[in-house]
């Protein structure tokens, strides 16, 4: 059967590109939302200067100094993401229906870790050397969300249609070549004319134009998933018991997937029909129901980095701790692939197809990280602390995995972006900690996260983002930062018994900026009606609001 389908209305009367390289996905891939032990979590990541823990050190290598006993811990978790996603069916922002909740849970393990203690032979300036090997969770990206509504006014097949006019077959991209061979587009008109229409569309008789005949019931599913962990070889040394230092040479290793399923079904299946040419000058006619359209991303990355800190006892009570991260060099891979499918009244017509599947391989250089903390204790009773941490977002570069970076043509344009278009993100963390008997401890935290995207306001006073820039002759006068904040909220406990075994536990919610998502792959078209005069839409807009909840346990034995 020849794959060519013609819509004839005389019977009836975010986007996301298979390449991810851009600025927004290197600040995804380079961000840090710290995990590691309970009692770090408890704390609200407020760990600079108070060290002791294993989850410490991916804050400040020299923590691991502070005790002075050898210690195992494991820390198994449970995330829970909870998405409430808004559908906006014209794109304009102010028709966004009820939000549809999506709730998601995975297993984790967000800590594992071994630190010994040495002491010296001979008297030294030097009291004890730490060494161990410690894996925390620093992101993860478990988020899984639908939206859902009604459209009779674009479609995304007709969005596919539009991206497709002007191309042969033989010219598709993946994505466009699994929705040809799914049934799903199709040419019209003369042979040479490279027109195509969307299954789901009606053409006037006089074919000038395709609209949508009925109302079509979408559904857009985001899910992501993968973790980031950093694998840390520490280093750390006690001095006098009054000043601790430290490095690590720490292995992250990230796997990322995406996967995003567009849907959508005629409420009233007679309202789309449609013509199949199934032979020479032989037609069949049948009634479109419904199609689906999936693509899927696979990121998986390692690389290396290098962190120093210290942690000084200004008094018995008052410590100070600083520590810096060298940027990370990531070397990634990535995987891609499009299905697509379609069914129609006369099932012989169902199809579905897969593109070929691409991949890519590429480095990306991640910000450099500053933190610096003070912390007030008192023994036996509690402590008090409080953490600031500085990212550089803007020296994001992507290169190539021999280390040499790309040419103009290919890459200097995107790290020209990210350059201007990110910049500082601020990070505070608190903690406090109570002791109501010797063996138990309480704890609460907060942080908060800004975010380092920014904008511009050009000579005319409108604004430029990433997405908009035009190009390097465009005028910038004046940047900004968008007001987006990634709040968390902890609480905690933890058991310390009179011989090697200690636990904690703690409880936190993460509550990240809400963010917008167009699903289309081809984004807006002209989107006409019936009577040919232009709709004033554009593709569909998805709000998502999202938290993530955590419940970990951490497991200690001292030695």
């Amino acid at each position: 059967m020849k794959r060519l389908f013609i819509i004839l209305s005389a019977i009836a009367f975010v986007s996301f590109t298979a390449s991810a390289q851009d600025s927004y996905y290197a600040e995804m891939l380079s961000r840090n939302n710290y995990y590691g032990t309970a009692r770090s979590i408890g704390l609200g990541g407020a760990m600079t200067a108070l060290g002791g823990d294993l989850g410490s050190i991916m804050y400040n290598p020299a923590g691991s100094a502070v005790n002075d006993y050898c210690q195992f811990t494991i820390t198994p978790g449970l995330l829970f993401s909870v998405a409430n996603t808004s559908y906006d069916a014209t794109g304009m922002g102010n028709s966004f229906g009820n939000p549809t909740s999506t709730t998601h849970a995975k297993f984790n393990l967000p800590n594992l870790g071994l630190n010994l203690i040495f002491y010296p032979e001979y008297e030294s300036w030097i009291t004890s050397t730490s060494m161990g090997i410690v894996a925390n969770t620093t992101n993860t990206y478990l988020r899984y969300s639908t939206g859902r509504g009604v459209n009779d006014q674009t479609s995304f097949l007709g969005s596919l249609a539009a991206g497709a006019n002007g191309l042969t077959s033989s010219d598709f991209g993946r994505d466009l070549k699994a929705a040809y061979n799914g049934n799903q587009i199709g040419e019209y008109g003369p042979a040479s004319s490279l027109k195509y229409v969307g299954a789901n569309q009606a053409l006037r008789p006089d074919e000038a134009w395709a609209y949508v005949p009925g109302a079509l019931n979408q559904a857009s599913i985001y899910n992501t998933y993968g973790t980031k962990t950093d694998v840390a070889f520490n280093m750390a040394f006690n001095v006098q018991d009054r000043f601790y230092f430290g490095f690590n040479v720490s292995i992250p290793s990230l796997n990322y997937r995406r996967e995003e399923i567009f849907s959508e079904a005629a409420q009233q299946p007679a309202a789309f029909p449609v013509i199949f040419e199934s032979g020479e000058n032989t037609y069949v006619s049948t009634n479109y129901k419904n199609s689906s359209n999936t693509y899927r991303l696979n990121t998986d990355g390692i690389g290396i980095n290098a962190r120093f800190g210290f942690i000084a006892l200004l008094t018995e009570s008052l410590r100070f701790g600083a520590a810096i991260q060298t940027p990370t060099s990531l070397n990634l891979s990535e995987t891609w692939e499009y299905r697509a499918s379609s069914e129609y009244e006369a099932s012989q017509f169902d199809s579905s197809a897969s593109s070929d599947i691409g991949s890519y391989d590429y480095s990306l250089r991640t910000p450099y990280v500053v933190d610096a903390g003070i912390a007030y204790t008192v023994a036996g009773l509690g402590l008090l602390s409080l953490d600031y941490e500085l990212s550089d977002y803007s020296v994001m570069k992507y290169y190539r995995p021999d280390g040499g970076y790309f040419g103009e043509d290919i890459w200097a344009k995107q790290n020209y972006v990210n350059n201007t278009f990110c910049g500082l993100s601020h990070s505070v963390r608190a903690g406090v900690e109570f002791k109501p008997i010797p063996s138990v401890a309480l704890r609460a935290g907060y942080s908060f996260v800004s975010d380092p995207e920014k904008y511009w306001l050009d000579s005319e006073g409108k604004r430029v983002t990433a997405e908009t820039w035009k190009g390097y002759s465009q005028v910038l006068t004046e940047s900004h930062y968008f007001d987006k904040v990634t709040h968390g909220i902890s609480i905690g406990a933890g058991y310390s018994s009179s011989g090697s075994f200690f636990a904690d536990f703690a409880l936190r919610m993460t509550s990240y900026p809400t963010v917008s998502f167009s699903p289309y792959y081809y984004g807006s078209y002209d989107a006409q009606d019936k009577d040919g005069s232009y709709i004033a839409v554009l593709d569909p807009l998805e709000r998502i609001e999202h938290s993530i909840f955590d419940a970990v346990l951490t497991l200690g034995w001292r030695f």
